[in-house]
């Protein structure tokens, strides 16, 4: 169904001045010299003035120093470019013949966009412009902003939250249960999640990584997250606005993450432990203690030859027996002084 605004609508859409017809209908956008009756245009450099004089458009977006150029309708803003750029989210039509399943109660907008095999469970909300690629899966009571963008097959679990402009990628998994587990007489009983996972705006997470819901509590992710592919975050985890997590870090149960933090790949955080805001750690670093101060932290050892490791190796097992002899040597020092 082709979408129609009025050049008021529109004009309050940029939240800009207009003059001309307020009812003047608009159905679509084109460039200044091909435009129709029924669309907009915008001139946004002055090589393209010539065609204000020939231009069949029935408005035109158009800067304060040029508004006095054309005699028809027109929306008066600092930026022509910028506008046609924001007014293209309301002309974006889903694509026909999707074979998206919704569920009950649910609430998507017209401007969202379902690929094909996409399923939504019961009572889904999802905000407006956002992007749902082929068989994603978003189950029930769950949550999506504005302007999201989720790629082909991401599954998102029950009752999660998830902000503005997210961007989530193939194949990454949201909400799926922590690893909890209680031992009675030798045998495993599954602890079942009854948190969930609650995203801030402008998050991006990469393919294949997982985000687990939490135990009783929620898994949080702050705005501006940047988690790059197969990350693991365990349940009840929590992670400060604007870091970013690099590749195959894992991350596990209850930890905390503060802000602005950079993480490199392959790093492991030890569980109930938190690390402070601007926290930088290095890549396949371990941190197995709480850190309080803000400052650049590494483990472990470069690669270096297997021989040479082998012989440090052997050194390493030595390392007791060395400690003993420097021990008896410092008693006969003193005893002899």
């Amino acid at each position: 169904m082709q979408k129609l605004y009025t050049l008021k609508e529109i004009a309050d859409f940029l939240k800009s001045e207009f003059r001309g017809d307020a009812n003047c209908s608009i159905t679509s956008v084109a460039p200044l010299d091909k435009a129709q009756t029924e669309q907009i245009t915008f001139l946004e450099r002055a090589k393209f003035r010539p065609f204000l004089k020939t231009t069949k458009a029935s408005a035109v977006i158009i800067s304060e120093k040029d508004a006095s150029r054309y005699d028809g309708n027109i929306i008066i803003v600092k930026n022509p470019y910028a506008a046609y750029a924001k007014i293209t989210e309301l002309f974006v039509t889903p694509p026909k013949g999707s074979t998206a399943q919704i569920g009950d109660n649910c609430t998507i907008p017209e401007s969202a966009i379902l690929g094909a095999g996409v399923v939504i469970g019961h009572n889904v909300t999802i905000g407006e412009n956002s992007i749902i690629g082929p068989n994603c899966t978003i189950n029930d009571n769950s949550t999506l902003g504005k302007n999201c963008r989720l790629y082909a097959n991401v599954n998102i679990y029950q009752d999660v939250i998830i902000g503005d402009r997210a961007i989530i990628h193939s194949g990454a998994v949201i909400g799926s249960d922590g690893f909890g587990m209680a031992n009675e007489d030798g045998r495993w009983i599954k602890i079942h999640q009854l948190g969930s996972v609650k995203i801030g705006n402008d998050v991006e997470i990469g393919a294949n990584t997982c985000i687990d819901r939490g135990a009783l509590e929620d898994t949080i992710i702050g705005d501006g997250v940047k988690l790059d592919n197969l990350i693991q975050v365990a349940h009840n985890v929590q992670i400060g606005d604007h870091t970013v997590i690099a590749g195959c870090t894992g991350i596990a149960g209850s930890a905390k993450i503060g802000k602005h933090c950079m993480i490199g790949g392959a790093a492991n955080i030890n569980g109930h432990i938190n690390i402070c805001d601007k926290t930088i750690i290095s890549g396949t670093s371990s941190v197995a203690r709480p850190i309080d101060e803000a400052d650049v932290y590494t483990t472990g050892f470069t690669a270096i030859k297997h021989r040479d490791w082998m012989k440090i190796v052997s050194k390493i097992y030595q390392l007791g027996e060395i400690s003993d002899r420097i021990q008896k040597l410092e008693e006969t020092v003193n005893e002899t002084t």
